[in-house]
């Protein structure tokens, strides 16, 4: 149906070319005998001659690339529509080509693979797959049927390319391989393709290149523009992400994208021996593949050691015929699991990625004054992908029989890591929970449901607690590492991987000498942590239990029961904010619990929704059955306002009236793209909030007082610049009832006293007066905890003071860990331990569980940090989350002395009453990469219960 729709447009835009064609002498209109179109791509006059496939015969009936282009391939960026519609083309002409659709963007473009092998391989394509799956869990396969696999069918190498839409070299390479690979009629082409299956996933980011492919033809001329910073390149926000702005190559981990879903289902299908993911980098840079160097994560397979550089080898010399420059290990590091290449080792290929220097699809000037075009860097990427291919063809046999040991080793008990388990006790976060195990299950990870409670021996907790023993009640999930996906197990919910002390050598000298981190990436990642869930690791039980692949959820709805007074929603879940959003949506009015309450005979936690029938329309209850399905949560039936037991009664002042959120997000240049692109996500696809894009770089143009909610995300250096124009403005706004909310780098912005828009103050600003500063935090923190002696209450009215304070705790008093003297200058002082800012750590974050911004969180919240960004708060500013002190602040990453002296007992989260409204500052991102659930919760809330809960919006009347 799709193939005869694309067929009809194709014939339908040919007759509408035909008769534009045509239309001037139709008009009696003579030609522009001048006018000429704008040449895409590299200028005719800089034209890469070179042959991509020197002494090379190909089959005359197989078109080229040329043929569809219209140009020689790689001397521009082609379309997804023009590399997708060519390999279909090809899989209609060669019997070594299959196509298939595998996935869509958001966009609604399609994702596509293709397999070309020879001609009995692609026509029991699916007796491949079914081996290579055997070879990839050999459970209950006999020795001799496995010998047979090997010695009978091919390897598998799955090549990707472009998954950053504004480095588009990788796509047009591909285009070139498929048509070289299916026509060539040369003997080392057809030997190649006896010993391996290639599979070509040749845009896997379609969204973004057509967004940046349509920045460079806008901005495209006559003139050769070859300068790399021209705008020529794209603009904000660029084409790495997706629709949402993703970056998808540090997707894989949490899986948020609909394309990386896809492609875990796609590859899984093949699980292939070798994996390619060709990439670009800075415009006058050269090329860069494996090796990698240190920090390795101690969870990669063990085969990975070996075959990186025997590939890496290969593909040196190939550079070296043509003369090419490249490199390894530099910076290429194999820390982070979430990577494409990352994850496809994780699962036993070899990973190999590119990176060659980012032309943006036209040529540039080098600083030697050397041009060199967008052809000649798709050639580098052809270049790569067939040495990478020779050498697995070259080598299949004794990859393959890796593969298959390495499969082994994955199942064996005594294997490295292999002796302890995961456990995930369900119930602290329903949602977060099933998003969990529909993550793991799609990426190939066995979960298990217990069918009865048991008891496990050295427990560690994501707190850090070390019970002896744990008792695990019946319906607890586990994971075994003993399992095909053993690595990837261990890559993703460890909680505390370390460097080797080499790495952590290395990476100080950097630091202290040249004032530079070598660390690439985050260096934490804990999915457990991340989802803050109740979960552990232990000493493997060898339990019986129930295969897992989703945790279902109750269907939204009403729950059965009387409703005279109204309705509540249980607040725990994350749930409840979308139903929020729905119900305010629908016009109906809400009231938050700032504290828990039981009625219906049930116990609803703080941040519970109410909906009193008294207070809305008729037609409120299929108002909140709608809501309720939508958002998947269940609304109990209320027939008194009468509270059960402790919890305050349901009329009182417990309850606050909230305000639909009116909200704007503030986007375009100086933002980070990527990190909007995260809220963008959230606010549109988890919670279904309208709200408006205001432009960064006209916001005194816009009319503030449409919206109660301003969300500023972390942004660039300029951002002060654009914001001290409309600082009164938005001072105005914040006063009369608006809620301005902001992270990480734009937090800063507004933490600068000259702004005037918070109180809250930088570290690094506040140096000569740190101890007053950590004076009224320790206050802060204290408060409450004082335990209570009558005699002396009664008797001697000076005994409290400071009585509480808490073995390690820093106090008042100054919070030196390092052993140096006291330095002379503080400013000096504190811009040597910035050097030291963590890269995405794990830290222990302290919550105020009576604040409304903090429902659905406990106690304590594992929170990611990056930078060097410290901030400093004291009453009246509210700080419902602060780090915890010193000696309880790391739970996983690197987080060096220094680090700790500058960000213990600071302020993670605050929330300033100012006039009607409130200004929040996150310190970091929350919901960083959409993995980060915990902190998402907490972005939610300031959201979309803030403009009731935080703020005082008018009184209609």
């Amino acid at each position: 149906m799709i193939e005869h729709r694309d067929a009809a447009l194709r014939a339908l835009l040919a007759l509408a070319l035909s008769l534009l064609a045509t239309a001037p002498a139709a008009l009696g209109q003579e030609p522009d005998e001048d006018f000429r179109p704008i040449r895409q791509g590299d200028p005719e006059e800089l034209e890469y001659a070179v042959d991509l496939f020197p002494g090379a015969t190909h089959d005359p009936e197989i078109p080229a690339p040329e043929a569809a282009l219209g140009q020689p391939v790689g001397s521009r960026v082609a379309t997804h529509a023009e590399v997708t519609g060519y390999l279909r083309d090809l899989a209609g002409r060669s019997p070594r080509v299959h196509v298939e659709r595998y996935g869509w963007t958001y966009e609604g473009r399609e994702l596509i693979w293709a397999a070309i092998g020879s001609p009995v391989y692609i026509a029991h394509l699916d007796e491949v797959r079914a081996n290579q799956a055997r070879l990839h869990d050999p459970r209950g396969v006999e020795p001799a049927e496995l010998d047979g696999i090997l010695a009978s069918t091919p390897a598998v190498a799955w090549m990707a390319y472009s998954i950053h839409g504004d480095e588009p070299s990788g796509s047009d390479a591909a285009m070139a391989l498929a048509w070289h690979l299916a026509a060539s009629a040369d003997p080392e082409v057809v030997e190649l393709l006896e010993r391996v299956v290639v599979v070509i996933d040749p845009m896997m980011n379609p969204d973004g290149r057509e967004r940046v492919l349509a920045m460079y033809r806008q901005s495209a001329g006559y003139t050769p523009a070859l300068h790399h910073r021209s705008l020529h390149r794209g603009r904000w926000p660029g084409g790495r992400g997706n629709h949402y702005l993703f970056d998808m190559n540090r997707d894989w981990l949490p899986g948020v994208c609909p394309e990386t879903r896809a492609r875990w289902h796609a590859i899984r299908g093949f699980c292939p021996q070798l994996f390619v993911d060709a990439h670009e980098m800075g415009p006058l840079d050269t090329y860069l593949f494996p090796p990698s160097r240190e920090p390795q994560n101690p969870h990669l397979p063990t085969r990975t050691s070996r075959w990186p550089a025997v590939f890496g080898a290969d593909q040196a010399a190939a550079f070296d015929r043509h003369g090419w420059s490249y490199y390894t290990r530099e910076w290429l590091e194999s820390w982070y699991p979430g990577y494409s290449d990352a994850w496809n080792t994780y699962h036993g290929a070899v990973g190999i990625l590119y990176e060659q220097a980012g032309l943006s699809g036209t040529a540039l000037r080098r600083r030697s004054g050397e041009i060199i075009t967008y052809r000649e860097s798709v050639h580098h990427h052809l270049v790569s992908s067939l040495a990478n291919l020779r050498t697995l063809a070259e080598n299949a046999g004794e990859i393959r029989r890796d593969y298959l040991a390495q499969a082994r080793r994955n199942l064996a008990e005594d294997a490295p890591g292999n002796q302890r388990m995961f456990v995930l006790v369900p119930g602290r976060h329903p949602s977060r929970e099933a998003r969990f195990v529909r993550t793991l299950a799609g990426q190939g990870i066995e979960l298990f449901r217990s069918e009865e409670g048991f008891e496990a021996s050295r427990a560690t907790s994501t707190l850090g607690q070390k019970p002896e023993s744990r008792s695990f009640p019946a319906g607890s999930i586990w994971i075994s590492p003993r399992q095909p996906a053993s690595a990837l197990v261990k890559a993703y919910l460890e909680f505390d991987p370390r460097f080797e002390r080499s790495v952590l050598e290395e990476e100080r000298g950097e630091l202290e000498t040249r004032h530079r981190s070598r660390m690439y990436d985050v260096t934490a990642w804990s999915l457990a942590h991340a989802f803050d869930l109740d979960a552990w690791w232990c000493d493997h039980a060898g339990l019986p239990g129930a295969p897992l692949s989703e945790l279902p959820l109750p269907d939204g709805g009403i729950e059965s029961g009387p409703s005279a007074y109204g309705w509540a929603v249980d607040g725990h879940d994350d749930a409840a904010l979308a139903f929020a959003v729905r119900a305010m949506e629908a016009g109906l009015r809400l009231h938050l619990a700032d504290e828990a309450f039981q009625c219906a005979g049930r116990d609803f936690a703080r941040g519970s929704l109410v909906v009193r029938r008294h207070a809305n329309r008729e037609g409120a209850e299929e108002a909140v059955a709608e809501a309720a399905r939508a958002a998947g949560v269940r609304a109990m039936g209320l027939g008194t306002a009468r509270s059960s037991g402790e919890g305050p009664d349901l009329g009182g002042a417990h309850f606050r009236l909230l305000e639909r959120p009116r909200v704007a997000l503030v986007s375009n240049s100086p933002i980070r793209s990527d990190r909007f692109g995260h809220l963008w996500h959230q606010l549109d696809v988890e919670l279904s909030l309208p709200f408006a894009l205001l432009d960064a770089q006209a916001l005194g143009r816009f009319d503030l007082r449409r919206f109660n909610v301003i969300v500023l995300p972390p942004a660039g250096g300029s951002l002060r610049r654009i914001l001290e124009p409309v600082a009164d403005d938005l001072e105005a706004w914040v006063r009369s009832g608006g809620t301005l909310i902001a992270m990480e780098s734009s937090a800063a912005a507004l933490a600068e006293r000259e702004l005037g828009l918070s109180s809250v103050r930088l570290r690094r600003d506040q140096l000569e007066e740190l101890e007053t500063w950590r004076y009224a935090a320790w206050r802060e923190r204290i408060a409450g905890q004082a335990e209570i002696d009558e005699e002396r209450v009664w008797g001697d009215p000076t005994a409290l003071r400071g009585e509480s304070q808490e073995a390690g705790d820093e106090g008042p008093g100054p919070a030196t860990i390092l052993d140096a003297p006291e330095p002379p200058d503080p400013a000096s002082h504190d811009r040597w331990l910035r050097l030291f800012a963590p890269r995405g750590a794990l830290l222990r974050g302290l919550v105020d569980t009576r604040h409304w911004i903090t429902a659905g969180t406990d106690s304590e919240l594992p929170l990611d940090f990056s930078g060097d960004r410290a901030f400093l708060s004291k009453r009246p500013v509210e700080t419902p989350i602060r780090l915890a002190s010193a000696g309880q602040l790391r739970l996983g990453g690197l987080l060096w002395p220094e680090a700790v002296e500058r960000l213990a007992g600071t302020s993670w989260l605050t929330v300033e009453r100012r006039g009607h409204g409130q200004v929040i500052l996150f310190a970091c991102q929350p919901g960083f990469r959409g993995l980060f659930r915990g902190t998402a919760r907490l972005f939610a809330n300031a959201v979309v219960l803030g403009p009731g809960a935080g703020a005082e919006a008018a009184m209609d009347w």
